[in-house]
C-alpha cells in the first residue's frame, strides 16, 4: 500500500481526495457521508452573504454537465447554525481537514470570513463569479436579479477583485486562504495565479467550471436550460484536457501548491493531474452523478495504480509531469514515431490513419518507412497498445523511448527530421 498522505499548507490529508464545492456537498448530512467515505478532506459549499436565487440547476450533456448553479441557496445563518457543526464534527471524527468555501468581492469575504473562521482549516475563496463593484447587498431582490445577470457574465481580465478578495481574507483570518479560479487561456493562468500567489494566497485550486456554455434540446428545439438566456457552465470529464492545461501552466510558473479540480472521475484521472503539478485534487461531478462513494473510490484506485507502478508515495508522482517536461526538447520538429512490429496485431488502424504512406500493411503486419513519417502522431493515438509509440527528444539532442526511457538514437545533425536508431 503506497503513502497517499500529503500536505498543502501546513495541513495534512490522508488521502489527495476532496470534494469540490458544488451540490454535492450542499449540507452538512453531505459533508459527513463524504467523510465516511473516504474523503481525505471536506471542501464545503460556496457561501455568501446572500442565498443563490433558486434556478434550476444541472442537465447532462456528452462529456458532463450544464449547470447555473450559482453559489448555496441556503442563508449562512443556517450554515453557521447547523451545517458548518455538522462538517466540523464530522471531520474531526476522520481527522481530516476541513476547508470553507465563500465568496466573492473582497467586502463579502471580509463580512463572512470571520464568522465562518470558527469552523475553518482553512478558508477557500470562490472567484467563478466576479464582480468589479457593488459589494453586500441587503436586498433579496436585487440580489437575485444579480445573480441572473451573473449568468451572462464571468471573470473579468482584471486581477484586482481577486488580490483585494485575497487581501480581505488574510487580514481576518488566522488560517491559510485557498483562491479556486476559473480556466483561462493560454498564458493567462500562470499570469493570474502569480497575482494571488504575491497578494497572499496559499494555494490555487483550479480549475472551477467553464463557461458560459450553451447547449440545445433536439427534440424541442429549445435550450437545455431554462432560464435566462439559456447560458450556463460546463463540468465532467469535457473539461479535463483544459483543466490539464492550466495546472500544468501554473506549476511551471508558482511555489504554492496547486488542487487540481475538472473532470476527476477515476483514479487515473487524479494521477495524471497530479502529474501535471497537483498536490492534490477535489471531485464534484463525479460525486453529483455517483454519490458520495466516489471520494473513497478514486483514492483507492490511486492507491492500486502506484503499487501496480512501483510507486510507493503520492509525492513521487507529484510534478513528474513537468519534471520530464523541462528535461526534453518541445517537438517543434518531425521525429518519426517508433515502431515495435513484435507488438503489433495487424487492426489496420494505423494505415487508416496515416496521411503520409508512412505506415501500410503487408500481410498481417504493418510496414514502416521512417523516411516517409511525418510525425503527427496519429497512429500513436489509433494504436491498440505499444506497437506504435511517439519518441521523445532530450535537450541534448538524444532520442528516448517514452515508456522505458532508453535511448533509441541521435537526431542527426542537419538532417532535419531524422532519427539514427540504434
Amino acid at each position: 500500500m503506497a503513502k497517499l498522505s500529503t500536505t498543502i499548507a501546513g495541513l495534512t490529508f490522508p488521502n489527495p481526495v476532496m470534494p469540490g464545492a458544488g451540490p454535492n456537498v450542499a449540507d452538512g448530512m453531505l459533508l459527513q457521508a463524504a467523510a465516511q467515505e473516504g474523503a481525505g478532506g471536506l471542501v464545503t459549499h460556496t457561501v455568501s452573504v446572500l442565498p443563490a436565487p433558486n434556478l434550476p440547476p444541472y442537465k447532462e450533456v456528452r462529456g458532463g454537465l450544464l449547470n447555473n448553479q450559482l453559489w448555496s441557496d441556503k442563508a449562512v445563518e443556517e450554515w453557521i447554525e447547523h451545517d458548518y457543526v455538522e462538517a466540523r464534527a464530522a471531520a474531526d471524527a476522520a481527522g481530516i481537514p476541513l476547508i470553507i468555501n465563500i465568496g466573492y468581492t473582497a467586502e463579502e469575504v471580509a463580512n463572512l470570513a470571520p464568522r465562518v473562521a470558527p469552523f475553518a482549516d482553512a478558508i477557500e475563496l470562490t472567484m467563478h463569479f466576479m464582480r468589479e463593484s457593488g459589494g453586500i447587498m441587503d436586498d433579496p431582490v436585487a440580489a437575485a436579479e444579480e445573480g441572473a445577470q451573473l449568468l451572462s457574465s464571468y471573470l473579468s481580465r482584471s486581477t484586482k477583485p481577486l488580490t483585494d478578495a485575497i487581501q480581505a481574507a488574510k487580514a481576518a483570518l488566522d488560517v491559510p486562504v485557498f483562491v479556486k479560479l476559473n480556466p483561462l487561456g493560454g498564458g493567462e493562468m500562470a499570469a493570474v495565479a502569480k497575482a494571488c500567489e504575491a497578494a497572499g494566497a496559499d494555494a490555487i485550486v483550479a480549475v472551477n467550471s467553464f463557461g458560459p456554455c450553451f447547449s440545445i434540446d433536439l427534440e424541442t428545439g429549445e435550450s437545455i436550460l431554462e432560464g435566462g438566456d439559456g447560458q450556463g457552465w460546463l463540468s465532467g470529464t469535457s473539461l479535463r484536457a483544459l483543466a490539464m492545461r492550466c495546472i500544468f501552466d501554473m506549476a511551471r510558473e508558482i511555489k504554492i501548491p496547486i488542487i487540481g479540480s475538472g473532470g476527476i472521475s477515476r483514479g487515473v484521472d487524479a494521477i495524471e493531474t497530479m502529474m501535471a503539478g497537483a498536490s492534490a485534487v477535489q471531485v464534484c461531478t463525479q460525486a453529483l452523478k455517483s454519490g458520495p462513494k466516489a471520494y473513497g473510490r478514486v483514492a483507492r484506485e490511486i492507491d492500486k495504480w502506484l503499487e501496480k507502478h512501483g510507486y510507493s508515495s503520492v509525492d513521487e508522482i507529484i510534478g513528474l509531469g513537468v519534471e520530464r517536461w523541462e528535461s526534453l526538447q518541445p517537438h517543434d520538429f518531425s521525429v518519426p514515431i517508433l515502431y515495435q512490429e513484435d507488438e503489433c496485431i495487424g487492426c489496420n488502424l494505423c494505415e487508416l490513419s496515416c496521411h503520409y504512406d508512412a505506415i501500410y500493411m503487408v500481410g498481417k503486419l504493418a510496414e514502416f518507412n521512417p523516411e516517409r513519417c511525418f510525425g503527427c502522431g496519429l497512429c500513436v493515438v489509433r494504436c491498440p497498445n505499444t506497437s506504435l509509440l511517439m519518441p521523445q527528444v532530450t535537450k541534448d539532442d538524444q532520442v528516448i523511448h517514452p515508456l522505458s526511457g532508453e535511448p533509441v538514437g541521435m537526431l542527426r545533425a542537419g538532417a532535419g527530421h531524422l532519427v539514427e536508431t540504434t
